[in-house]
C-alpha cells in the first residue's frame, strides 16, 4: 500500500562555517561568492611562535585602545569596542588629510612594526607572512601587502581583549568597510590569527546576512545596524593557533568572557577579481 502523503525531500545545505586541513581555491571561491561564512583552519600558527609572540606582549607590548570606525553625518567618529591593540591601525588616519601627523605615523610604525615582529617570530615567519605565502600557492593572482597610498602598509596587527573590558563588544554588531576613497574593492575579509583564546567565551558572532555595501555602511548612524540584517547569528569559539577568515561587511561581534586573555594576529583582506588578495590592517 503506498502512503498518500509523500514526505518533502531532505535538502542537504553546505556548511556556512567550514573547517580546513589547509586552504584550497575552491574554498576561498566560496567565501568570496558568500555560500561560505566563515574558514577555519585549526593548528594553523607554528606553537613555538604564538609562545614567542605572547611573550614579548606580557613582557614590552605598550596596548593602546583599538578604535571603531562610523560614520555620523559624513564625519568619520571613533569607537572603543573592548579591543586593545599593538601596532597603529589605518583607520587611525581616517578623516585626515593627506601628509598628516597621522598618516606620516602609520607608515612610520608600520615599518616598525614589521621589523619588530620578524626579530620576534625568528626563524619562523610571523604567522600572517605565514598566510600571505599560503595564498601565493593556492590562489591564481597570489596575495600581496597593500600600498593603497604608494608605501606598503601593516599586515598582522596584534589585537588583545581582557576581561574588564570585553563585553563591550558583544552589544555592538559591527562592519568593516575600507572608504572607496582609499580603494574599492569587491569584499573586504579579515584573518585572525589566535595566539591565546579564553578558558571559556570570546566567541565570534558572525550574522547570516548579506554582505552591506560601501554605500549602505556610509548611511548607518553610529553603530546601528538595521536589525532586520541580525537576525541569524552564527557562533564561532576560536581555538589557540587557530585561523578564522571571514567578510567584514557582513555584521560580526565578540562575546564577552570572565577570565583569561584573547589575543590574535589579524589582517583585512582585500579583494577585487584579477588581482591579488591585498593585505593590510
Amino acid at each position: 500500500m503506498t502512503d498518500q502523503h509523500t514526505l518533502a525531500p531532505i535538502i542537504s545545505r553546505p556548511p556556512k562555517i567550514v573547517e580546513l586541513k589547509q586552504l584550497d581555491t575552491s574554498t576561498l571561491n566560496k567565501l568570496i561568492s558568500g555560500e561560505v561564512l566563515a574558514i577555519r583552519v585549526p593548528e594553523f600558527a607554528n606553537a613555538k611562535t604564538s609562545a614567542r609572540l605572547n611573550d614579548a606582549i606580557d613582557e614590552a607590548a605598550a596596548l593602546e585602545p583599538y578604535n571603531h570606525e562610523t560614520y555620523e553625518d559624513g564625519r568619520v567618529v571613533q569607537h572603543f569596542y573592548g579591543v586593545h591593540r599593538w601596532g597603529t591601525p589605518f583607520n587611525s588616519t581616517y578623516g585626515k588629510a593627506a601628509g598628516s601627523d597621522a598618516q606620516h605615523k602609520y607608515y612610520a610604525d608600520a615599518a616598525h612594526m614589521r621589523g619588530l615582529i620578524d626579530s620576534i617570530c625568528a626563524p619562523e615567519k610571523p604567522p600572517i607572512e605565514q598566510l600571505m605565502d599560503c595564498l601565493q600557492e593556492v590562489w591564481p593572482t597570489g596575495a600581496a601587502t597593500a600600498a593603497f597610498q604608494g608605501p606598503p602598509m601593516f599586515c598582522g596587527i596584534i589585537r588583545a581583549m581582557f576581561p574588564e573590558t570585553a563585553h563591550l563588544s558583544e552589544t555592538v554588531p559591527h562592519v568593516d568597510c575600507l572608504p572607496h576613497s582609499i580603494a574599492e574593492l569587491d569584499h573586504q575579509f579579515s584573518a585572525n590569527i589566535y595566539l591565546q583564546t579564553p578558558p571559556s567565551g570570546g566567541e565570534l558572532i558572525i550574522w547570516d546576512t548579506e554582505a552591506f555595501a560601501y554605500e549602505e555602511v556610509k548611511r548607518f548612524e553610529g553603530a546601528q545596524l538595521p536589525e532586520h540584517r541580525l537576525q541569524t547569528p552564527l557562533r564561532i569559539r576560536p581555538r589557540k593557533n587557530e585561523l578564522v577568515i571571514i567578510n567584514t561587511r557582513r555584521p560580526h561581534a565578540i562575546c564577552g568572557f570572565d577570565s583569561g586573555k584573547r589575543i590574535s594576529m589579524q589582517s583585512f583582506i582585500g579583494y577585487t577579481p584579477g588581482e591579488p588578495f591585498y593585505f593590510w590592517c
